[in-house]
């Protein structure tokens, strides 16, 4: 009997606020979307990290005919200064594995990357053989290494690629950050709109929330159905947040970037990172429109 009262109450009572529980609503899926994307970023960039950080590698390039006119480069590197580069690499403390790359091999990457006409204007020799190395410790020896061959004779430039990937993984995480930050302040505006709301629902029904009393009921049983009221609308709330969180990931990595996409450049987010992020979402909102109900019944509202 007394659950059935219950459901009625809070039922009754969504009926006679349904604008500011859509409000409340549409306000929590906002929110809780805005947390769902801030998870799914520091997703994307935990698997970005996985996925490049064992495989980025320094390229040591060394003079072609075409870069004649930089300074490290007056000449192009002839095979016995190559001979010696290799050796010094083989030698060096700070690496762990060197690979040659011809200029044969690099004008067959370069006429692949830039398959069609732009690809038709490359010639064997425009392109600088190169040594591709696995430093020990990347983060640590890149500086040393760098600046130690970069004044070595018959090497152009040293490159690393981790550049290009913090570039990626700094917008991705301003992203994030971007997602907290709003998160945050919807949230604060959605626990506003709770209080709020309980207090206009309280106020509604103070006369049948005193005849309970009279008759009996404990302080519980009248503050619950405004608490059940509350986490209901932040749970609907919750799984739109869930479908918006889909959406925004099939929006920008199934179509902005469905190419890097799908060939494996960036890593693809599941369903379940989807869901994973969209759960979390759906317990701090329960669990933060709970929390609030019951503050607000106990400090500002008398039942």
């Amino acid at each position: 009997m007394r659950a059935n009262f219950v459901v009625s109450g809070v039922f009754a009572g969504i009926r006679r606020n349904a604008t500011m529980t859509i409000a409340l609503v549409l306000s929590t899926a906002i929110a809780l979307g805005f947390v769902g994307a801030a998870i799914l970023a520091n997703t994307e960039i935990t698997k970005f990290r996985q996925k490049y950080e064992d495989k980025i590698n320094v390229s040591v390039y060394l003079c072609a005919q075409l870069h004649t006119a930089d300074p490290n480069c007056t000449e192009k590197t002839t095979p016995e200064q190559t001979a010696a580069i290799k050796q010094m690499l083989d030698s060096d403390p700070l690496v762990q594995s060197e690979r040659y790359v011809s200029e044969q091999e690099a004008f067959q990457r370069g006429k692949e990357q830039l398959a069609g006409s732009t690809g038709n204007f490359l010639h064997l020799g425009d392109l600088p053989a190169s040594f591709t190395v696995k430093l020990k410790d990347l983060q640590k020896d890149y500086a040393a290494f760098a600046a130690k061959y970069a004044k070595v004779t018959g090497i152009g430039r040293v490159n690393n690629q981790i550049d290009t990937i913090n570039t990626l993984l700094n917008i991705i995480d301003s992203a994030r950050w971007f997602s907290i930050i709003i998160a945050i302040v919807v949230l604060v505006a959605s626990v506003l709109l709770i209080a709020n709301t309980i207090q206009v629902a309280a106020s509604q029904r103070k006369n049948e929330t005193s005849i309970m009393r009279l008759v009996g009921a404990s302080r519980w049983m009248t503050e619950l159905p405004f608490m059940l009221e509350a986490v209901i609308a932040a749970a609907i709330g919750g799984l739109v947040a869930i479908g918006l969180i889909w959406a925004g990931k099939h929006y920008v990595l199934d179509n902005i970037f469905e190419g890097p996409t799908r060939h494996g450049v960036i890593p693809n987010l599941s369903i379940n990172d989807v869901l994973v992020a969209g759960g979390s979402g759906l317990i701090v909102g329960i669990v933060l429109s709970g929390i609030t109900a019951f503050l607000t019944l106990r400090f500002y509202v008398r039942l």
